[in-house]
């Protein structure tokens, strides 16, 4: 069975996380690992400019995924995309990546 036959199943309800991550082959189920919770929706603050940002986001580069980073002061604190296009999701704003610096636009 493909990995895809295997998270669709797993999706359907087919198969538990357990089963499913038994059989995927060279990648890992991890339900909820980019959601935000709402203490983290809570401690997020956006302000007039891009480096009043803190709290938690989301960020988008383009893989298909969105991945929770954390931000302070308008910089993305584990990470950075380099010359790569990215945006982050953060107090219902989005904001361009430009290396680890939030940016408008």
């Amino acid at each position: 069975m493909s990995n895809i036959e295997i998270i669709a199943k797993f999706n359907a309800g087919e198969l538990t996380l357990k089963q499913a991550n038994s059989e995927l082959k060279g990648i890992r189920l991890e339900p909820g690992r980019n959601e935000l919770t709402e203490a983290e929706q809570r401690a997020t603050t956006v302000g007039y400019y891009p480096d009043q940002a803190n709290g938690w986001g989301l960020l988008d580069s383009g893989t298909g995924t969105l991945d929770k980073v954390r931000v302070e002061n308008g910089r993305i604190v584990s990470g950075n995309m380099g010359e790569a296009c990215a945006l982050c999701i953060i107090g219902g704003r989005v904001y361009r990546v430009e290396d680890d610096v939030l940016v408008e636009g």
